[in-house]
């Protein structure tokens, strides 16, 4: 009888600590930070831009059961800061103009665990993207005469990510540190991008990219944790399929004013273009 006793109250005790490590599991994070990116086309002529924006990014992680969890975030640049895209032509500067950059993305990761610290995701990945150009000079004949005034790039992509984690899940650890990272590298599913310039054409265009992240943060509080977060990436823009447009242009311009305009049919198409991103800033994580 006593042993039955025994049984059933280890039994008990062992359901006790099952149920307040599920309640201990997973967190809730927010950054706030800043997002360098170095953007690079090359085409008939190429181009290069430093952008730096603000950043938001919120998510956490959740436990399914012992073998599975998952984690969602989303992320978005605000409050653009200009930046001065330079063209060349032959190794010449052919034009200068403004522009800025914006993101959002929302990601989703389902998380095997291969131990208490080592996992394997895989998941979806969903982006749009716009960059503005304005504030047009040109230098030379070379210069971009199709493009005038402000036009600005639409970009709606679907990736599927996969790649390896570090992580324990919790925030109660002994020593009050908590450090997770991640590692991916992201394929094509759908991406169509339009613009301004061709309003009634849309553009197949595919990108393969790769990400490696980190965060550190230690306890402040029990459940509450201030650190800091890093991110570098980079995506590769391969070239897009063609389409036959009708646009207006500029024929003949004399100090960046156009003298004289027409309209003709141009083959049209996104060049490559390499991306690569840097973000850093602060992060709060909690489990309440």
């Amino acid at each position: 009888m006593k042993t039955c006793v025994g049984f059933a109250l280890m039994c008990m005790a062992s359901t006790a600590a099952a149920s307040e490590m599920d309640d201990r599991y997973g967190y809730s994070y927010f950054t706030l930070g800043l997002e360098n990116v170095v953007y690079e086309e090359t085409g008939v002529a190429s181009s290069s831009v430093n952008l730096l924006n603000p950043v938001i990014n919120s998510g956490g992680l959740y436990r399914i059961n012992e073998d599975f969890d998952f984690s969602i975030d989303a992320l978005a640049t605000f409050s653009p800061v200009n930046g001065e895209e330079e063209w060349r032509w032959n190794g010449q500067v052919i034009q200068n103009n403004e522009a800025e950059y914006l993101k959002t993305a929302t990601n989703i990761l389902l998380h095997y665990k291969l131990d208490n610290r080592w996992r394997l995701v895989a998941g979806p990945s969903l982006m749009y993207q716009t960059f503005t150009r304005f504030s047009v000079k040109n230098y030379t004949e070379q210069g971009n005469q199709f493009f005038k005034g402000t036009w600005e790039e639409t970009n709606t992509s679907i990736f599927a990510d996969i790649g390896v984690a570090y992580d324990d899940g919790t925030l109660f650890a002994g020593d009050k540190w908590h450090v997770s990272g991640k590692a991916l590298i992201g394929f094509p599913l759908y991406s169509k991008t339009s613009s301004t310039q061709f309003s009634d054409v849309d553009f197949d265009s595919h990108s393969i990219r790769t990400s490696l992240e980190g965060t550190i943060s230690y306890e402040v509080l029990e459940g509450l944790h201030l650190g800091w977060f890093a991110l570098i990436g980079f995506e590769k823009r391969l070239e897009s399929d063609s389409h036959i447009v009708s646009t207006s242009y500029c024929k003949t311009m004399t100090d960046g004013i156009c003298q004289e305009q027409v309209t003709e049919s141009y083959k049209a198409t996104l060049p490559e273009s390499e991306m690569l991103t840097w973000s850093t800033g602060l992060q709060a994580l909690w489990k309440f």
